[in-house]
């Protein structure tokens, strides 16, 4: 257990430098907001009820092998799948909701800015009225994507409340 303790560090570090069921998708197909934006191709390859207590809400972009690895270990995954670091990265965020819960429901790039949204899961959002309790749910995502180059991100929710803004998510690349 000892030996991936320096790792939590890491980790830890990282995400602090980031707070200043499969799904798949290409924004242009899902979101029909601005033509601006780019289109990016994702998959949902985790969405837990679980995140380590040491980590808030966050936005990260994993481009390594061995991190990732390390993450999915700290994170616990059931199954670690393969990404083609080449090609794809893999985008983690963490964040807590009330308790109704919250469902990652789109990534879409704006400039060197990525957007994450968040949503009430789909039979909350057939109610009428929507009352949930103030019990803070733990939330993890993970999606693999395409390499997106990007350097900020923005995390909101369906009720625009924003979690994280203008955070950074990677340096930017060579």
């Amino acid at each position: 257990m000892k030996n991936w303790l320096p790792y939590m560090f890491i980790l830890i570090m990282l995400l602090g430098a980031c707070n200043s069921g499969e799904q798949t998708g290409n924004l242009g197909e899902n979101s029909g907001e601005d033509a601006a934006e780019d289109n990016i191709d994702y998959k949902l390859l985790h969405q837990l009820n679980y995140m380590p207590p040491e980590i808030g809400s966050s936005i990260s972009i994993v481009q390594d092998e061995k991190l990732y690895l390390t993450w999915a270990e700290i994170f616990e995954f059931d199954t670690v799948h393969a990404i083609d670091f080449e090609t794809e990265e893999v985008l983690f965020i963490t964040a807590y909701s009330d308790g109704c819960g919250r469902v990652f429901e789109s990534v879409k790039k704006e400039g060197e800015t990525l957007i994450v949204k968040l949503n009430y899961p789909e039979d909350i959002r057939k109610e009428k009225d929507i009352v949930c309790t103030e019990i803070a749910l733990p939330n993890t995502y993970v999606i693999k994507m395409e390499k997106t180059n990007t350097t900020k991100g923005k995390l909101i929710d369906i009720q625009r409340t924003i979690y994280e803004d203008n955070a950074i998510v990677q340096e930017k690349l060579q």
